[in-house]
């Protein structure tokens, strides 16, 4: 059954509570905007992806005066899914104490509850290039880089990495090469193992983002998740040192858990 217009009307209500509630110091009442197993990725501003409404609840307490005095929600765009579910996309324009303001896009997954609708997936990613640019910082480069490895495209892999790219794993085991250099040779590299491994990924999940010293360079904890031909369901941890210039990685320290990716790959 397709949305009505009362979902619709629901669903956008839902999406402008959020910062009522928020504003209004109503964090007791964040189940009634997210499902108690909610992921909020907010790793575009450095904080990770919170797991569920007590971490959001933790994470908003913590930040205390640093919280923006008034969230802005406009341009509510929803997209059916299917019958329990919906995407919604929108905007929001954050004004802190100081008088500063900041734009996000919210990208939401929402699902329909015996008691209502509820957010199930929240990713918020900042506005930093007009006229719908991009800064193309190592943050986007990331995501770009993200996108190719769940689709297995080996075009999206050269078009996002340096032709004098180097690609390296201080952590290996024999056999297994310490570091790639050129871009041909890292891409050749990454799709021989997408075949090789049975490894097909499906998400990644940021557990934070550190910037540093050189602006081009990003430090990330993350994990990524997906499924094995082998062994079913995986979890791989990893740490990325990512250095983007001009859009492109231009080096990468890829620190694998090599007995995770031992375990996934049998």
């Amino acid at each position: 059954m397709p949305l009505s217009e009362q979902d619709r009307i629901d669903i956008t209500d839902l999406i402008h509570l959020h910062g009522h509630h928020v504003d209004t110091g109503r964090l007791d009442r964040a189940a009634e905007l997210f499902t108690p197993d909610v992921a909020y990725d907010v790793g575009d501003l450095g904080l990770g992806t919170l797991q569920g409404v007590e971490a959001i609840t933790r994470a908003s307490l913590a930040m205390g005066d640093r919280n923006p005095v008034g969230h802005h929600v406009t341009n509510v765009v929803i997209s059916e899914i299917d019958d329990g579910s919906a995407r919604v996309r929108s905007k929001g324009i954050g004004i802190t104490a100081a008088g500063t303001a900041g734009s996000v896009a919210y990208d939401d997954v929402v699902v329909r509850l015996a008691d209502g609708w509820r957010i199930s997936r929240r990713t918020v990613t900042a506005r930093r290039a007009p006229l719908g640019g991009s800064a193309e910082g190592p943050r986007e480069v990331l995501e770009r880089w993200r996108s190719a490895a769940i689709d297995r495209s080996a075009d999206g892999m050269r078009r996002v990495y340096a032709a004098d790219a180097v690609h390296e794993f201080p952590f290996t085991p024999p056999g297994v090469p310490s570091r790639l250099e050129g871009r041909d040779t890292i891409v050749d590299w990454i799709s021989a193992g997408w075949e090789a491994h049975g490894l097909r990924y499906e998400h990644y999940r940021t557990l934070a983002v550190h910037r540093t010293d050189d602006p081009d360079t990003i430090v990330v904890e993350q994990e990524a998740l997906g499924t094995s031909t082998l062994t079913g369901a995986f979890t791989l941890p990893n740490v990325v040192v990512l250095t983007a210039r001009d859009g492109r990685i231009a080096r990468l320290r890829d620190y694998v858990d090599t007995q995770a990716a031992a375990a996934a790959t049998g």
